[in-house]
């Protein structure tokens, strides 16, 4: 899996669960779909009641980067109830984004021992603090954990956590920026 950031991606190359988080909900959002286009083909577990993807923006990321379409290549479930997130987790092979995993903040413990327990990549997208709120037991799941922040013209991605790598920060011009075309080519 990759986030299409090549100085990111070569920093968590190794790690097999890394957790990105943003107090920004439309960076964090913005930020997972290019993953998801990115990752390809890949499993996606959305976590809620509502919302999580929009198909249309998948879509536009795809075309922006030279992709054909990336609709047949995701399987994509939703757990609605707490209960639900453990087993959805278990019930996936490969590589699997989960978005907004602790959702709930009911089972975090299930919940992180699920995601510790699988085989494959495993990217986790939580929205807040994750320092401040969360799951310590998910604290400790994953390999890397890396902040997003935005900034003038772009975002920061933070490396909080990392076995391979000490705190470092990373500034991108944008999360759609790509050197051979853009987004709005195609907005």
């Amino acid at each position: 899996m990759k986030t299409g950031f090549d100085e990111l991606d070569e920093v968590i190359a190794d790690d097999w669960t890394v957790e990105f988080f943003s107090i920004n909900a439309r960076l964090i959002f913005s930020f997972y779909h290019r993953v998801i286009v990115e990752s390809a083909p890949v499993n996606v577990l959305v976590v809620g009641e509502r919302g999580g993807l929009d198909p249309y923006l998948l879509i536009q990321i795809a075309r922006a980067i030279g992709r054909e379409s990336v609709e047949e290549e995701l399987i994509i479930r939703r757990a609605f109830k707490a209960e639900d997130v453990p087993p959805s987790i278990e019930s996936f092979d490969g590589d699997l984004v989960i978005i907004d995993p602790y959702h709930h903040n009911k089972l975090q413990d299930r919940v992180a021992s699920a995601i510790k327990e699988r085989g494959g990549k495993t990217f986790l997208f939580s929205f807040g603090d994750r320092r401040r709120f969360g799951s310590v037991f998910g604290w400790h799941v994953a390999s890397s954990v890396i902040e997003l922040k935005e900034v003038e013209g772009g975002f920061k991605a933070r490396l909080i956590k990392s076995p391979s790598y000490p705190e470092v920060e990373l500034a991108f011009s944008s999360v759609f920026w790509r050197a051979e075309q853009g987004l709005s080519r195609w907005l």
